[in-house]
C-alpha cells in the first residue's frame, strides 16, 4: 500500500470510484468538491493511491452565533461586555474514507491534518472553535469521542475550542504548526506510515 500524503484535490484525482457508504459524501466529492475548491468556498484535501482518492476532508471558514456554543466553549468576556453577534469558526464539513480502506488509520490521520490546518487558520481569522455537522448519530458519536461537544440546541452540530485542540494535539505528540509568517508552509504532511 503506497498512499500519498494529504494534498489539495485536483482534476487529476479519480473521485468516481470513491465509496464510503454515505451517498451524500460520495455525491459531494464527485459533483461539488472540485468546483467548491476552485471557487474558494471549501479547501478539499485528499489522500490517494495512484490518483484514486481513498480519503478526504473539506474545510471552510464560518460564523456562528455565540448562543449556540456549549458552556465549555463560551467566549471569555469581561463582566458586562456585549457578546459579538457572530464568532469566527472553522468548519470541517466532510471527512470520509473509502470503505475498502477503513480501519487503517486514514480517518484519524486526516483529522489530525485537518485540525493542524485549523490551528493555522485560527491564527489568521481569530477563529474560536472548529465546528462539525454530523450527518447522523453515529457520526456525532465519532466526533464526540474526539472531544467535540454538541451545541445546546442541535445534537448534530458539534464544537471544539481551538485552545483545546492545540492542547490535545500537543499531548498526543503531534507537532503544532510553527508561528505563522508569510512564508509558512502547509502543516507537515501526515507520514504515509500513519496509514499502515
Amino acid at each position: 500500500m503506497t498512499l500519498s500524503c494529504p494534498e489539495p484535490l485536483s482534476s487529476d484525482h479519480d473521485v468516481e470510484s470513491f465509496s464510503c457508504g454515505s451517498p451524500a459524501l460520495e455525491r459531494w466529492l464527485r459533483t461539488r468538491a472540485l468546483s467548491n475548491q476552485q471557487k474558494g468556498f471549501t479547501a478539499v484535501i485528499v489522500v490517494h493511491e495512484a490518483d484514486r482518492v481513498v480519503g478526504y476532508y473539506g474545510s471552510a471558514p464560518m460564523m456562528i452565533g455565540p448562543a449556540s456554543f456549549s458552556q465549555p466553549i463560551r467566549i471569555d468576556q469581561a463582566a458586562g461586555a456585549l457578546l459579538p453577534a457572530a464568532v469566527a469558526c472553522l468548519f470541517i464539513g466532510q471527512l470520509a474514507t473509502d470503505a475498502a480502506w477503513t480501519n487503517r488509520g486514514i480517518s484519524s490521520a486526516l483529522l489530525a491534518h485537518a485540525l493542524r490546518r485549523c490551528l493555522l487558520g485560527a491564527r489568521v481569522t481569530g477563529a474560536t472553535a472548529v465546528v462539525v455537522s454530523a450527518a447522523d448519530d453515529e457520526a456525532a458519536a465519532f466526533w464526540s469521542r474526539r472531544g467535540f461537544i454538541a451545541a445546546k440546541d442541535d445534537r448534530l452540530l458539534l464544537f471544539r475550542s481551538i485552545s483545546d485542540i492545540a492542547a490535545s494535539l500537543q499531548a498526543a505528540g503531534i507537532a503544532l504548526p510553527d508561528a505563522l509568517h508569510s512564508s509558512a508552509p502547509d502543516p507537515e504532511p501526515v507520514p504515509v506510515d500513519c496509514f499502515e
